[in-house]
């Protein structure tokens, strides 16, 4: 019911308002986005963060809309397909990245970025909507000609002022769920979150002490205790039959865990078919 809230905010009085949804993990944004593009009826826009994410948006329209599969077509370094005739509406996804590219394209690509510019779109949907305000991404405004705006979002954050910048860029917050509310009326499972703090050893804190700054950052995230508990929690769990993601925001740290417990990672450099079949058998 709580998406239903939401979407009466972006179409009251009738007509649909440019502005951005703040919706927890879990607690279906792109269906929400699905069903704004299904109420407006008109070409449809989306823009994400990756491959990955593209894949994710064209399998959900799949399986909760009727629409013809050759009105529901996606833009990546992958796939070029040219776009649906002009007096017809039908469904694009693409990432950020693709569409701000400013160097020199494909024939095919720059064909259909012409398509895109010549076009007069119903919806542009901006899937993590914090996104939206990098310096890189700006330019999208200008090339997509657009009637309503939709940004999407679990995190309204940024380490930088940018996130102010949407409010012109996209539109004001037209709805936003509390996740506490969500869990308590059972729409989100209840999360237990622990805080474990892992001393570094004498030996190694004493070699932290005497360091350089960046030589310092290498050893706290590759804390041998820190990786010990990590890999203690992770057998405990694998015992239970649980399912486990772990996250790392240091890409010399994940591989060397991930390699150390020979377990599959996903970084930067993992193709967008790998990271699809990895993220299959997490399913």
């Amino acid at each position: 019911y709580y998406q239903e809230r939401a979407l009466r905010k972006m179409f009251s009085n009738g007509r649909a308002r440019s502005g951005i949804i703040v919706l927890p993990c879990g607690a279906g944004k792109t269906l929400t986005g699905i069903t704004a593009a299904c109420t407006l009826r008109k070409s449809v826009m989306i823009l994400t963060t990756s491959a990955v994410a593209v894949d994710q948006w064209r399998k959900q329209f799949e399986e909760y809309t009727t629409i013809d599969s050759s009105r529901l077509l996606t833009l990546t370094a992958e796939t070029k397909q040219t776009l649906w005739p002009v007096d017809e509406a039908g469904v694009l996804v693409s990432t950020y990245t693709m569409l701000a590219f400013s160097g020199r394209r494909s024939l095919a690509a720059e064909r259909i970025m012409q398509q895109i510019r010549e076009r007069e779109w119903g919806l542009l949907i901006f899937d993590e909507v914090q996104f939206a305000p990098a310096p890189a991404f700006r330019r999208i405004n200008d090339l997509v000609k657009s009637h309503c705006r939709l940004g999407l979002t679990a995190t309204l954050v940024r380490e930088d002022d940018l996130i102010k910048d949407l409010q012109w860029l996209i539109g004001p917050k037209l709805f936003e769920a509390n996740w506490i509310e969500l869990q308590d009326q059972g729409f989100l499972a209840r999360v237990s979150c622990q805080e474990v703090w892992c001393p570094m050893t004498a030996d190694f804190y004493r070699e932290y002490l005497r360091c350089s700054h960046a030589k310092q950052r290498k050893l706290w995230v590759c804390n041998p205790t820190k990786l010990m508990t990590c890999e203690w929690l992770l057998r405990y769990h694998e015992a239970r039959g649980d399912k486990i993601l772990v996250f790392s925001d240091n890409v010399f740290a994940l591989l060397h865990t991930a390699k150390a417990l020979n377990r599959p990672f996903i970084y930067g450099q993992v193709s967008a078919v790998e990271r699809v079949a990895i993220l299959n058998k997490f399913k």
